[in-house]
């Protein structure tokens, strides 16, 4: 930690006191390492800026809300499985992150933004690509002291050809906020927007507004964010949103490829609520979905997309592990990734196994024995909707391909910039799904 002391948090009872402790809300001075890459948008603000934002923001993602993203997800999930289709009874394997990841950027820039990049059909956004080389660099620096220096860091990314890679990645996030602040004000023009005001003149509901449009009509009452604050905002939404989604489920669909016992019993599932129709999947329907959410629990378990969180407190905190105060100033790193892995906590820690997220399992432990989102005031805002876009997207997957593999979970390698990665991608093969359950196919016939 070099100048800084640190510690780390690994046990839940410990992680239940700082993440809600109102001295551990600053995020640690590490974060100054991804400003470049996410400015001080939620995930990285200092306290009294992310208290502002986090009030103006949290309607967008209230949990009865969740309904008018709906139609985005399908939408986009049809598109998904269009472009899957060249890969089905293929030998060689594909990376299904190449799918994915455009899948999740379309969906958040759609449901968030209102703006319809379809990335999936275009392939023309430098966008992903560009947010993972710049985590990359970023999170090799924090390792690299002599890069600390900004000019010298400058200096290194013109040696290595990437002095214009923050450039490249503000250029999306600009042109969206630039064109919805012309439609935005286009509309006030031609008088067909009345700010905050969600009944039309028959009487009848109009779709709440998205992320970006609260924040231009929070403008207008004096709110006045900045264009760098909006910057920020929209940047760690479409990373956040997109980035780490896209990678869970990947992660998700490689075990349950590694494990098509547990994939058949996801499959059973889904057709017991959903048929082998094509029937578009309901908030009603994801809710009945449990043993697929034990899947992704278990996913976030194993690999969980934030690997550690790292607050620096502003007073003295007391944890249960320490017989000594931790002084004001102190690094908190609190580490998912081991907490995860604790076997006193989940049996052999590095197997699959979603039975640690039945009911019964869950009671025995500790709540802050699983903690992927953060948890406490400052935890992950979207979780919700990040679960509920999971869930979609997983269960229209499985209606339509069966995933395989030959990787083993002992053959997986993670990497860590700002999230947790597989070093080698996510190789798999698809093929057609036989829509019958498992109790179908198996069925001997007289």
């Amino acid at each position: 930690m070099g100048t800084s002391f640190g510690v780390v948090i690994i046990k839940p009872e410990d992680s239940q006191i700082v993440l809600n402790s109102a001295k551990a809300l600053q995020k640690s001075s590490f974060y100054k390492f991804f400003k470049n890459l996410i400015g001080e948008g939620l995930l990285s603000a200092p306290v009294d800026k992310w208290r502002v934002h986090r009030r103006l923001i949290s309607p967008v993602f209230n949990a009865n809300l969740l309904n008018q993203f709906l139609p985005v997800f399908h939408q986009k999930n049809e598109v998904l499985i269009k472009n899957l289709s060249k890969e089905v009874d293929k030998i060689r394997p594909f990376n299904l992150i190449s799918y994915i990841a455009p899948t999740t950027l379309d969906t958040i820039c759609e449901n968030m933004m209102g703006y319809n990049l379809d990335t999936q059909l275009n392939d023309k956004s430098e966008f992903f690509a560009t947010i993972l080389k710049a985590s990359e660099l970023d999170a090799m620096r924090i390792y690299k002291p002599w890069l600390y220096p900004d000019i010298i860091f400058t200096f290194y990314r013109k040696l290595k050809g990437l002095q214009n890679i923050y450039k490249t990645l503000d250029k999306l996030p600009n042109k969206v906020i630039k064109e919805k602040k012309e439609a935005y004000a286009q509309r006030k023009i031609t008088n067909k927007t009345n700010s905050f005001d969600n009944s039309t003149d028959k009487g009848e509901k109009k779709p709440s507004k998205g992320f970006l449009d609260t924040l231009l009509e929070l403008n207008e009452i004096g709110v006045n964010l900045t264009d760098i604050e909006l910057r920020d905002e929209v940047v760690t939404m479409m990373s956040a949103g997109s980035d780490s989604s896209a990678i869970t489920m990947c992660f998700c669909l490689l075990l349950l490829a590694i494990h098509p016992d547990i994939q058949d019993k996801v499959y059973d599932e889904i057709y017991d609520i959903m048929g082998d129709g094509d029937e578009k999947i309901t908030i009603e329907d994801t809710n009945k979905l449990v043993y697929l959410e034990q899947v992704l629990k278990e996913t976030l378990r194993l690999f969980p997309i934030a690997p550690m969180f790292l607050r620096k407190l502003q007073d003295e905190v007391k944890i249960v592990s320490c017989t000594e105060v931790l002084p004001k100033g102190t690094t908190c790193i609190l580490a998912p990734l081991y907490t995860h892995h604790i076997s006193e906590l989940y049996p052999n820690p590095w197997s699959f196994n979603p039975e640690n997220f039945n009911p019964e399992n869950v009671k025995k432990r500790h709540k802050y024995s699983f903690i992927p989102f953060s948890s406490g005031p400052r935890n992950c805002l979207g979780s919700k909707y990040a679960m509920l876009s999971m869930k979609i997207l997983i269960s229209t997957f499985l209606q339509n391909f069966s995933v395989h593999t030959d990787t083993k979970l002992s053959d997986i390698k993670l990497k860590v910039d700002l999230l947790l990665r597989s070093v080698n991608g996510y190789p798999v093969t698809i093929r057609r799904r036989d829509r019958r359950p498992t109790y179908k196919r198996n069925q001997k016939v007289s």
